[in-house]
């Protein structure tokens, strides 16, 4: 390679890092990959491969520096305390460890709302049963417990009564087995007023925003906190996005947060204070960057590798940009029972908006429940051409879409 080639380190070897290593090649940039597994999606597509633990930090390091990297990158939420940690030791484009820290620790996020005074609800972390059960008395019930470092709602329990020991026993039980650090989180539970939430990717650089990436996030009226459809452009007032931006950059600026992908998530408050449940320190999942270009044209994953070693060419290109809306939605498809999936019903009125259908469960596969992101059946994605015509089907698309689930009562829908 020429040594005027850009290079970047990807840790992780996944589809998702698959999607990074593909938007570094096509910009030129020569890709060294870490992964523990030699089987993986990105293996055969970067330009050198290693097969190591890329939470090893240590290695990470040693690699970076061996290779003579110019940026360090994931999209792993794992693996960003370890992109924080290599990029402030060898000075390259990134963020520090301990603003990094205070994204993907729930605990730790809080203060930094309190720091911000930014409204936060009542919370604490522990790391036993017994300090739960001694500490939840001094909270509001509901609660919400969940593990201080995860994704995808995974582990994560709302409970409604103080004396129901069952449930909290196993939620505690559910968030320890997601935990990344051993820790569960508990906080008040804040009121949702309407089952839309305020979603989607902020793009910084440099102290610079870009906030195309936001949409509609609809929860399902069967399970309250789980993700259902996500819906661009985001349906939001100027004023109420205004605060939205302004409280973003107030935490960004607090935590030292200059460079990255960021996927947020909150809602305004019936008492009209903006309540930003978590900022997560990574793309979003659940197809987001694919829908975001979908919508805007804007390639978050180049982004993402470009300003990584430093080129802000594309990023400079993009601030500036007036891009075309696309009425992007996509809906997943979660079972409201267990059992076997027959198929999948789609109302005939919805088929000729339908762009990409992804089936992430086929028909025979036992399915769950629809409790956290890993339940999905699939993924359908509708661009319905103008405002009045999305508007119409976010209404009602949820009784036009129907998995038939074989259960050992007969079929549900």
């Amino acid at each position: 390679m020429s040594r005027w080639m850009k290079k970047i380190l990807i840790l992780g070897g996944s589809p998702n890092q698959l999607r990074l290593v593909e938007a570094a090649r096509k910009s030129g940039i020569y890709t060294v990959v870490s992964n523990r597994s030699e089987d993986c999606a990105a293996r055969h597509a970067c330009d050198m491969f290693y097969a190591l633990d890329y939470m090893n930090r240590e290695r990470m390091l040693e690699i970076a520096r061996q290779e003579e990297v110019d940026g360090v990158i994931s999209n792993s939420e794992a693996a960003m305390l370890v992109v924080a940690y290599v990029s402030e030791k060898l000075g390259l484009p990134g963020n520090s460890i301990r603003g990094i820290e205070q994204l993907v620790s729930k605990a730790e996020f809080r203060k930094l709302q309190k720091a911000c005074g930014i409204y936060s609800p009542n919370n604490f972390e522990c790391s036993s049963w017994e300090e739960l059960v001694q500490r939840i008395g001094s909270l509001r019930f509901p609660v919400i417990i969940k593990p201080s470092e995860s994704s995808g709602t995974r582990g994560t329990t709302r409970i409604d009564d103080e004396g129901d020991v069952t449930a909290l026993r196993h939620a505690f039980t559910e968030c320890m087995h997601y935990s990344v650090n051993n820790m569960v989180s508990a906080e008040e539970f804040v009121e949702m007023p309407t089952l839309r939430v305020i979603d989607g990717d902020v793009f910084v650089c440099g102290g610079e925003f870009l906030w195309s990436g936001f949409f509609t996030c609809f929860r399902s009226k069967h399970a309250p906190m789980l993700p259902m459809m996500e819906s661009f452009p985001i349906l939001i007032g100027d004023e109420d996005f205004l605060i939205v931006k302004n409280q973003l950059k107030r935490l960004f600026s607090r935590a030292g947060i200059k460079h990255g992908q960021y996927n947020v998530e909150m809602y305004f408050t019936s008492q009209k204070e903006l309540f930003i449940i978590e900022i997560n320190a990574r793309q979003g999942g659940n197809n987001i960057p694919h829908l975001i270009e979908l919508h805007s044209g804007m390639d978050f994953d180049r982004l993402l590798v470009t300003t990584a070693v430093g080129d802000n060419t594309y990023f400079n290109r993009l601030k500036n940009m007036e891009y075309p809306q696309r009425y992007i939605t996509q809906y997943v498809v979660f079972g409201r029972k267990s059992g076997v999936l027959k198929e999948i019903e789609i109302g005939n009125v919805l088929t000729p908006y339908l762009i990409e259908r992804t089936d992430l469960k086929q028909p025979g596969d036992h399915v769950e429940v629809g409790e956290n992101a890993g339940d999905a059946i699939s993924r359908l994605v509708f661009d319905f051409g103008n405002a009045q015509n999305q508007m119409l089907y976010l209404e009602t698309i949820e009784n036009l879409i129907h998995p038939i689930i074989v259960t050992a009562h007969g079929q549900e829908k």
